[in-house]
């Protein structure tokens, strides 16, 4: 009788016990990492202050300069979004409205030079009559860490979410 040309099925599943331990062993560990708080104060606290501030260049100071933004109608140079994001702030200003914006997280794989940051953003408008506009919009990221400073250097934007999504994920 010949050998088997392939390996017997218990030594398939400890190839493939073993391959998967290989991989999520470094995949678990990359949870909250100490650089998350350095994200947070670099990054999202700063877009959120300039957004109520209307300050264009604070948040241009958050992306590295060849960045892209991904959204559902297409992609983009960060510099063109920025141009937009900017002459909405211009109106806003003109017209005494409000904005801020909120973060919450679904997945932070923080490194030590690298991040990728899933979750929400909740950006709310409140006009000059107090009516107050949300956009729940799911986002991802990835940052670099260029020196000591944290870079946006791809942001992908969903189609918008609900209420419930936003209440639903964890803060």
């Amino acid at each position: 009788m010949r050998a088997p040309l392939y390996p017997p099925a218990p030594f398939l599943r400890l190839v493939a016990a073993a391959t998967l331990l290989a991989w999520a062993a470094p995949l678990s560990a990359q949870g909250a990492e100490p650089s998350s708080g350095a994200i947070d104060a670099q990054v999202w606290s700063a877009i959120s202050t300039t957004v109520v501030e209307h300050d264009l260049a604070g948040m241009a100071a958050a992306y590295y300069p060849d960045a892209v933004l991904v959204t559902t109608q297409g992609t983009m140079p960060i510099a063109r979004a920025l141009a937009g994001w900017g002459q909405s702030m211009e109106a806003m200003k003109r017209n005494g409205s409000r904005a801020s914006v909120a973060f919450r997280f679904s997945l932070r794989q923080d490194g030590a030079e690298t991040a990728f940051e899933s979750g929400m953003f909740n950006y709310a408008v409140t006009d000059s009559a107090g009516a107050t506009t949300r956009y729940i919009i799911p986002f991802e990221a990835l940052l670099v860490r260029k020196d000591t400073r944290w870079l946006i250097v791809m942001e992908r934007q969903f189609a918008a979410a609900d209420e419930a999504a936003w209440s639903a994920m964890a803060r």
